[in-house]
């Protein structure tokens, strides 16, 4: 084996060493807090057991997908995170308002500083015909950047269509793509509606 291969072979094996001694650390991470959790139950202090859980609940949110639930068309905007009444149908009348109520899950809580964290999504937002052709639509629909002191866990997107120019009578969906701007991650959902006289 000559020199540069021997060089790419021994960089590469070090690389994977790494790798998953990063892995395991941040396993170990996870279950330092859940130990820590566990000998707080036991002792009685549940406020301090609570936080624990909550460490390991934001580790695990961050590694995996990011999702959007709860997807849904209701009657009115949506008064909070789980305060909306859903609709019973998915048929508009034409020029009437539509109102969509969703929930992302597990994007990137960045800490900032210490009790300072940000968050960042973007939602794109298209209406399809029965096809999936795109009739309309819109990048970075809503834009959701904000800091806090708190881990908001909690977040709630709604979007208020209105037909200022009335859909025609017809089959449509409306095609949502939530962004995590800090990880990259996206997920689609796909709400079907039709509109009628």
């Amino acid at each position: 084996m000559n020199l540069t291969k021997r060089f790419v072979f021994i960089s590469t094996v070090l690389i994977i060493i790494l790798s998953s001694l990063i892995l395991s650390s941040f396993a170990i991470e996870e279950k330092d807090h859940i130990n820590q959790a566990l000998k707080f139950i036991d002792e009685e202090k549940y406020n301090e057991a609570v936080g624990e859980l909550e460490e390991v609940l934001t580790l695990v949110r961050s590694k995996s997908n990011l999702e959007f639930v709860n997807v849904v068309f209701t009657n009115e905007e949506a008064g909070g995170f789980g305060l909306y009444n859903q609709r019973e149908n998915a048929t508009f009348a034409p020029r009437e308002t539509i109102f969509i109520y969703g929930e992302p899950k597990n994007y990137t809580i960045k800490e900032v500083k210490n009790d300072l964290y940000e968050i960042y999504l973007k939602e794109d937002l298209y209406i399809l015909d029965q096809d999936n052709n795109v009739l309309q639509g819109q990048a970075d629909y809503l834009d959701y950047h904000i800091t806090s002191h708190s881990k908001n866990s909690d977040l709630l997107f709604t979007a208020n269509i209105t037909q200022t120019t009335p859909f025609p009578i017809g089959n449509y969906k409306f095609h949502l793509v939530l962004k995590d701007v800090f990880s990259q991650k996206t997920t689609e959902a796909i709400i079907e509606f039709t509109v009628i006289e």
